[in-house]
């Protein structure tokens, strides 16, 4: 049976937001990391703090990283304890994709900020069988998995295991901190290594009419902390920990009923420690550890029509936050928060979609005053309207957001904190288009996207003099920027993806003591053009073979808010090529990423690793699930 569809990137949790989709055949790269995934999305950009092993955030259309709420299998992993998602510790092996939203969050989503959203999904158990897989790179790389799952009709559970590690000795150009060329050399960079370890547990249980999901996940990495590129850090360490888990309930509210509840419960539990005996990082103490956790409950009431649906949602959070260096800090913060959210047809041609939420956060902690910190409601109002092929979507919305507890008072060394920032308030607009084409056997489309924003004490990061960079209030700020996404596939043979994004972040404070008015760490302009050349066969040995490119450009950066620094531009080729035997079930990936060893740099100006080789071996053995239904999302937060 052939079956025909239009090529689409596009998630289906909100028709009228500007979303892509990351498929798991880019997910399950060699050598990838969420941060080097999600930087080709079209609006989004990373920042790194070092090589795929140290801290990586993300941001969407200019807002920064605390504004964009990461998922892992419908959990929020830059909760208010730690403000960012370190996308360093998003295991990647184990997921079947992920869905980007851009500049707006869907339903799905508990924070409604400007920054979209981003959810990673885990894979879910669709045979009865084991799997295994190795893999090895330059600098020491190397990794292996096990894994099982087991599924029968809509019941399912899968285990899998993973242990990985680098040295990172890669090569850098040490300019000893001048500008004079005559004192330049080439060294390996030291105490960069890590290995880590974690672990995956996926069940999910049909009882009657009602659906019970579960999911868990530890990762732990212990690594060494370089430092400076011209003053390197020898004997400072760190390891990170971090336990998630989840508990979904959906049933109906009776039988044949269009109404549906869902109840959830989640934990995160994450630390760090850091030692530096020597004290070369430049604290002022040998160790200093961080703690978090957080646990919510949430419920969620869906109506579902013919042409309208609604849903409403309570959710409940308390999280904590322990940091003791050379001195102890406690601090706590509990959100409750309610929202509506109402999707409708008025005609087959037009969708609207509407979001409102009010929530309340009260902290405890130094410099904070007591009660909600802001009862402002937040919303959003978005429309699709089909003129023929041609979609149109556009949104409207209205946020605010306090400092997270990362932001008051720090995630690491590297990133400190600030007590004294205060709620950002802002409202933003797009407007896209998006035209699917058919040509026989080519599929293509093209989509763009305009969009603008004010915000009112924007919570920017700037460099400090000591080599970490720092949260502060931006008194006004304005950003515009367009998107562009296309791509073509002509089945069995080429696919490709073009993704570019021009940027204009401004500081809009009157009066104004600085003549460079551009937000820190935003690239004007960020492009990925990706093409693959492939061959499929049925019913030989080798089912698939594939070779794949992809050139990345992005602009040069500031790094503070006079100017004065500047991270060059950089430029990235990368080859891959792929062979898949039988139905998929032994799978061999390489690949070399930036083949002409350009010279790249992280937010703190240190160097990033240049030409590296990647491959995996991947084999799964089993029978294939019979008379069942695929599973639908994993975890699907109300």
């Amino acid at each position: 049976m052939l079956v025909e569809g239009e090529l689409t990137r596009r998630p289906a949790r909100d028709p009228t937001v500007a979303a892509t989709r990351i498929e798991e055949s880019e997910l399950g790269r060699p050598g990838a990391s969420a941060a080097e995934v999600l930087s080709h999305v079209p609006g989004l950009q990373v920042n790194e703090t070092g090589a795929a092993s140290d801290l990586a955030t993300a941001s969407v259309r200019g807002a920064s990283s605390a504004q964009t709420p990461v998922y892992l299998a419908g959990i929020r992993l830059n909760d208010d304890v730690t403000g960012t998602a370190d996308l360093s510790l998003v295991p990647l092996w184990m997921l079947s994709g992920a869905e980007v939203y851009r500049g707006n969050a869907p339903a799905d989503a508990d924070r409604l900020g400007i920054g979209g959203a981003i959810f990673f999904e885990p894979r879910l158990p669709k045979k009865t069988r084991v799997g295994a897989g190795l893999g090895a790179g330059s600098f020491g790389e190397r990794s292996a998995w096990l894994g099982g799952e087991v599924a029968h009709g809509n019941d399912g559970a899968l285990v899998a295991l993973r242990t990985a590690a680098a040295n990172n000795d890669y090569p850098y150009r040490d300019d000893a901190g001048t500008s004079a060329p005559s004192d330049d050399r080439t060294r390996d960079r030291p105490n960069a290594d890590f290995t880590s370890r974690d672990a995956w547990a996926i069940g999910r249980s049909t009882f009657g009419r009602a659906r019970l999901t579960t999911v868990f996940n530890a990762f732990e990495r212990e690594q060494g902390v370089t430092g400076l590129a011209a003053v390197p850090a020898l004997s400072a360490r760190a390891e990170s920990k971090r336990e998630l888990a989840g508990a979904a309930l959906r049933f109906p509210c009776s039988a044949g009923s269009s109404c549906e509840v869902a109840l959830t419960s989640q934990a995160l539990r994450g630390s760090t420690r850091l030692t530096d005996p020597k004290q070369e990082l430049g604290l002022l103490t040998t160790r200093l550890d961080s703690r978090g956790s957080r646990f919510g409950q949430g419920a969620r009431l869906m109506l579902r029509g013919d042409a309208v649906s609604a849903s409403f949602a309570v959710n409940a959070e308390y999280e904590r936050l322990a940091l003791d260096g050379g001195s102890a800090l406690r601090a706590t913060r509990s959100t409750t928060s309610a929202r509506a959210n109402l999707q409708a047809e008025l005609t087959p041609d037009t969708e609207i979609s509407a979001l409102a939420l009010v929530s309340c956060d009260q902290t405890t902690g130094p410099q904070q005053a007591s009660g909600c910190a802001s009862l402002s409601p937040e919303g959003r109002i978005g429309q699709l309207q089909r003129v023929g092929r041609l979609e149109l979507r556009s949104n409207l919305g209205s946020y605010a957001r306090v400092p997270t507890l990362g932001e008051l008072y720090g995630v690491s060394p590297l990133v400190r904190g600030s007590s004294a920032l205060q709620r950002e308030r802002g409202v933003t607009f797009d407007l896209g288009a998006r035209l699917p084409v058919s040509l026989g056997r080519v599929q293509a489309y093209a989509e763009v996207f305009g969009f603008a924003r004010r915000v009112s004490d924007l919570i920017a990061y700037r460099r400090t003099s000591i080599g970490a960079i720092a949260p502060y209030n931006v008194g006004e700020a304005r950003v515009v920027g367009v998107e562009l996404e296309a791509g073509a596939e002509w089945r069995h043979h080429f696919r490709s993806n073009l993704a570019l994004t021009w940027l204009d972040p401004r500081d809009t404070t009157q009066p104004r003591g600085l003549t460079n008015d551009l937000v820190p760490f935003q690239a004007r302009f960020q492009g990925s053009l990706f093409v693959e050349a492939f061959a499929e066969w049925t019913g030989s040995g080798v089912s698939r073979a594939g070779l794949d490119g992809r050139l990345s450009e992005r602009a040069s950066r500031l790094a503070d808010p006079a100017g004065l620094i500047v991270l060059p531009a950089s430029t990235q080729l990368d080859l891959g090529g792929s062979l898949r035997f039988g139905d998929g079930c032994l799978a061999l990936r390489a690949a070399v990423d930036d083949l002409l060893d350009a010279r790249h740099f992280d937010v703190i100006a240190y160097p990033l690793p240049g030409r590296s080789v990647h491959a995996t071996l991947d084999a799964w053995f089993g029978r294939a699930r019979r008379d069942a239904a695929t599973i639908s999302r994993l975890f699907e937060r109300p």
